[in-house]
């Protein structure tokens, strides 16, 4: 008997067929329905593992299929006794295309939430206790793996496809798998480099896997993440691409994440001159930014964020990261982008403007050079230019919305800590201007920051807030 003549019906008949009665029962309360679904899958199954001409397998194979991704009853009685079968066909089938496919599209249909009006919401889902049996071996996963070098397109999809539908309910359980698979992460991480399809689900399923996983995180770097990332991002056409930008970012941001050894193996292999790349816009593109470009800028903002803060809050070393990042970031000019992003682009989504405030703040804190380049920058185009700290004081007293208040603030927190030099810098301009007597509705462009904000504290019609 060949590997496929496995004795369905007996183990139907016993273990499967008695868990299926208790728990299908317990769960849908249908035991005649549950009957009817369970003779169905259990006949197609047997024809499937028992059959002996290819297009009779494949026609049950077809209709197993359609029946598991419509009916919870019979996904339920799937997980019982279908796994041995398609795993095994998945095994010994391979030269058989067609019948893989159908194997995978079938698991992917059993993994699958199906939604019902009836029921209660606590209801055991038969799709994740399906993905809690298959997740149970390694050798399962190692399978699935094994499938993402096949030639077949549609063999490569759907195992990803079933990889991340595995991902839902047992994330913690595939961590630890393909961890203990040789070369597993380096077969994800090649699926970047194949076609568009397979390549996004590809940045989803890391993306999920990276998630507070640092030995992942760690061989996915050293698997070359931070090269084929940006090279996707820049294929992608940088913020102005679409949602696969975004999922570049959000792997990135695992990657980095309260990582500062990631964070110096970017700093010494891409170097941030990408990162830049993706935060320039256009000087005066108010029309610009559609919601997908903001999101996008965002996620590259949060970079910025995370490399400003440097290592795990209390590690050795973390202030060390911080500053090197700091130094690194402005040596690229990165300010001039953070400026025209939070304080010359007023018609820039809120949000954006916020997060370009705080990562000024956190480039300039307890940093002697940036705190200077920053006193000396100046914003705007001529002849309406004006010192960027200015600038900044001018949405302190203008705006209308608190989270840009409190962004805003916080360059100045910033800027003054540790800074008795650019503290005296400003403190030397508080004097009464000329203009101060007919000026009542904010200060003037060319007035000195001082005299601005003796005006603001003064000024009958600023807000109790202000003093």
């Amino acid at each position: 008997m060949d590997s496929r003549s496995i004795n369905l019906r007996g183990f139907a008949g016993s273990a499967g067929k008695n868990i299926m009665q208790g728990i299908g029962g317990f769960v849908f309360g249908n035991e005649a329905s549950e009957s009817k679904e369970d003779s169905y899958v259990e006949r197609f199954l047997d024809r499937i593992s028992n059959g002996t001409m290819p297009d009779d397998r494949r026609s049950a194979m077809t209709e197993l299929q359609s029946l598991v991704a419509e009916s919870r009853s019979a996904q339920m009685s799937f997980g019982a006794m279908g796994f041995p079968v398609l795993l095994n066909v998945l095994k010994e089938d391979r030269e058989d295309v067609e019948l893989v496919r159908g194997a995978l599209e079938t698991l992917v249909s059993a993994l699958t939430p199906i939604e019902t009006s009836q029921g209660l919401k606590t209801e055991v889902q038969p799709a994740s206790m399906n993905s809690d049996l298959l997740s149970r071996e390694t050798d399962n996963i190692s399978l699935l793996l094994s499938l993402l070098t096949e030639e077949d397109f549609y063999v490569r999809y759907y195992t990803i496809q079933l990889l991340t539908a595995l991902l839902t309910n047992s994330l913690k359980r595939l961590q630890e798998a393909i961890l203990l698979i040789p070369r597993g992460i380096t077969v994800l991480m090649d699926m970047l480099m194949d076609r568009e399809v397979i390549r996004n689900e590809a940045l989803l399923l890391l993306t999920y896997l990276t998630r507070d996983a640092e030995e992942i995180q760690k061989i996915v770097v050293f698997e070359g993440a931070f090269e084929k990332l940006f090279s996707i991002i820049g294929e992608e056409g940088f913020s102005d691409g679409g949602v696969v930008v975004q999922d570049c970012l959000e792997l990135l941001n695992n990657l980095i994440r309260n990582n500062a050894s990631n964070q110096m193996l970017l700093k010494e292999t891409m170097g941030f001159d990408p990162l830049i790349s993706i935060l320039k816009i256009r000087r005066g593109s108010a029309f610009n930014f559609t919601q997908q470009k903001t999101v996008n800028l965002l996620g590259a903002l949060h970079t910025v964020e995370l490399l400003l803060m440097g290592g795990p809050p209390g590690e050795t070393g973390k202030d060390t990261s911080k500053i090197t990042n700091q130094t690194a970031l402005a040596q690229r000019n990165i300010l001039d982008h953070l400026l025209l992003l939070g304080v010359e682009s007023q018609w820039a989504p809120v949000a954006l403007r916020c997060t370009a405030l705080r990562c000024i703040g956190s480039l300039v804190l307890r940093n002697p050079q940036n705190l200077d380049s920053l006193a000396s920058k100046q914003v705007g185009e001529e002849p309406h230019v004006q010192p960027a700290l200015n600038a900044i004081l001018a949405i302190i007293l203008r705006t209308s919305v608190a989270q840009e208040f409190v962004a805003a603030d916080y360059v100045f927190k910033c800027f003054c800590e540790t800074n008795p030099n650019g503290q005296a810098l400003l403190a030397s301009t508080i004097a009464p201007h000329p203009s101060q007597g007919t000026a009542t509705h904010g200060a003037s462009s060319d007035m000195p920051f001082g005299s601005a904000l003796l005006q603001a504290l003064v000024s009958s019609d600023v807000n109790g807030d202000m003093e």
